[in-house]
């Protein structure tokens, strides 16, 4: 899915879903699956209410990420899962960078021109000068877009969803957050979708 002028989320993998939260839910009670839709979404809605998140960790995603450097170092703020980047100590950055979408004119062309101008003077630190990419990457702005995976169980995914889509979140972050809502309704309707119903609809 896009996201921004140049960035993306994509799920590459997942295991469990609904199933799997309501299998580990239930353990708690000893109770046994009712393989009742209806009852199955008031357990997990009750869940959520509740706050109790812990069955909600059998979901395991592994997204493919593409942002903009400085909405990855707010994302990597996030801990309670697994981040793997692509290193510019050893690949040499792409030119990519971020244009919001809301510039035009002279400011449009100013963007341009010094990011244009910081990725000429990094390629010819490493391809004039042979400087080693570790220390040329110094030049480049946090503007420019790196790849990443993350893997995230559910219960972290929903803190995560809970701040990044709150309307005081930074814009940036909060179109990749909406756009990864969407991406896991699919594989997990029930529980994201009384999760945006109870916690996001409401404002936390």
């Amino acid at each position: 899915m896009q996201v921004l002028n140049k960035g993306f989320v994509h799920l590459v993998e997942h295991m469990g879903g609904d199933a799997a939260v309501i299998r580990n839910a239930r353990r708690c009670w000893r109770s046994e699956s009712k393989s009742e839709e209806d009852a199955d979404r008031k357990l997990l809605r009750h869940l959520i209410k509740k706050g109790h998140k812990t069955p909600f960790e059998a979901m395991v995603f592994t997204f493919d990420v593409k942002a903009p450097l400085f909405v990855a170092r707010q994302w990597f703020r996030h801990r309670i899962a697994s981040y793997n980047e692509e290193s510019l100590r050893y690949c040499v950055a792409n030119r990519e960078y971020y244009i919001p979408e809301d510039l035009e004119g002279e400011l449009l062309e100013a963007w341009v021109q010094q990011n244009e101008a910081a990725f000429d003077f990094y390629y010819e630190l490493v391809n004039t000068y042979k400087m080693r990419r570790e220390k040329a990457r110094s030049v480049l702005p946090v503007g420019i877009y790196t790849n990443f995976y993350w893997t995230v169980n559910g219960s972290s995914l929903m803190n995560f969803l809970m701040l990044r889509t709150a309307p005081d979140a930074q814009y940036e972050i909060r179109m990749y957050a909406e756009a990864i809502l969407e991406l896991v309704k699919e594989v997990a309707p029930i529980s994201f979708g009384e999760f945006e119903r109870e916690v996001l609809k409401r404002g936390g």
